[in-house]
């Protein structure tokens, strides 16, 4: 998985979890960089390291490559020519801040859903041995899949980074405010909201 999967991946992940209408109605650049996928926000989760790689990343997106994005024809022609030059201005996404992208729906149910409903969560809680804590960090509830690539992590083994994708599992990010919460924090330190 390179870094344009990784960023659809956790788009559709994002709206189905916070904006599940966008995932079948047109939005703006300005929203998917600004509100959707804020790099300040996710940047660990995506996997950039700076902000220049994250509107490169970000500007391939919106070419439509791999038929992720439905994109109109002046957006993906001049981002497109943009990505092919000697070297490419990232901020050239700013540009088309107006434009209406789409996730393309095939796409979208490709990516795997990691939620859970309610019920099997339930039923697991219900059969944990007693003193057997709950999976923590980036590991899924049951612990066997990375939340970030849906890897399977390996079993009774301490985890910090996951073997496929190399995202840090102990970091996790406020459900209110998307800032960084540290694996034990209660609370985000950004907004105070609980963390869990």
């Amino acid at each position: 998985m390179d870094a344009v999967d990784r960023m659809f991946h956790v788009l559709v992940r994002t709206l189905r979890a916070k904006q599940p209408a966008l995932l079948t109605t047109p939005f703006s650049v300005a929203e998917l960089y600004q509100q959707i996928l804020p790099y300040r926000h996710l940047r660990r989760e995506l996997g950039l390291e700076t902000n220049q790689e994250y509107e490169i990343t970000l500007m391939e997106l919106l070419t439509g490559a791999r038929g992720y994005l439905d994109v109109d024809e002046v957006l993906r022609d001049a981002l497109g020519k943009e990505l092919s030059a000697m070297s490419p201005e990232p901020s050239r996404v700013r540009d088309f801040a107006e434009a209406q992208v789409a996730v393309n729906a095939h796409a979208a149910a490709a990516v795997p859903d990691t939620r859970q409903s309610a019920e099997a969560i339930a039923i697991r809680e219900a059969r944990r041995p007693a003193g057997v804590a709950a999976g923590v960090g980036g590991r899924d509830s049951d612990g066997s899949r990375c939340r970030f690539c849906s890897g399977e992590l390996p079993n009774a083994r301490s985890l910090n980074f996951c073997p496929h994708c190399g995202q840090n599992l102990q970091v996790l990010n406020c459900p209110a405010c998307g800032a960084e919460v540290e694996a034990g924090w209660r609370f985000c330190v950004a907004c105070g909201k609980a963390a869990s």
